[in-house]
């Protein structure tokens, strides 16, 4: 718990919200939806989805906060880790 708190505190504050692209997958593929399902479900296309997870593009706005949510809630339901980092260190 003490290294997730220092790891936090520094990470840079622009990318704190959302996991490293690899991990998007992970969370996502764990969870078992594609990526058409998961865009309906918060309101983007596919295409928005494969960018992201791709790292070609970062959502902003309302769809990063969106995003953000969902892939928190996916990690908090699995109880699995928001990075693959994390998931080795534990």
């Amino acid at each position: 718990m003490v290294k997730e708190a220092i790891r936090a505190l520094m990470r840079p504050a622009q990318h704190s919200d959302l996991p490293a692209p690899a991990d998007r997958v992970r969370i996502r593929k764990a969870a078992g939806i594609n990526q058409v399902d998961f865009g309906k479900a918060i309101g983007v296309t596919r295409l928005s989805i494969s960018m992201w997870e791709q790292g070609k593009t970062e959502p902003s706005g309302e769809n990063r906060q969106k995003y953000t949510t969902a892939l928190r809630t996916i990690v908090d339901g699995l109880g699995i880790a928001w990075s693959a980092e994390e998931e080795s260190d534990a």
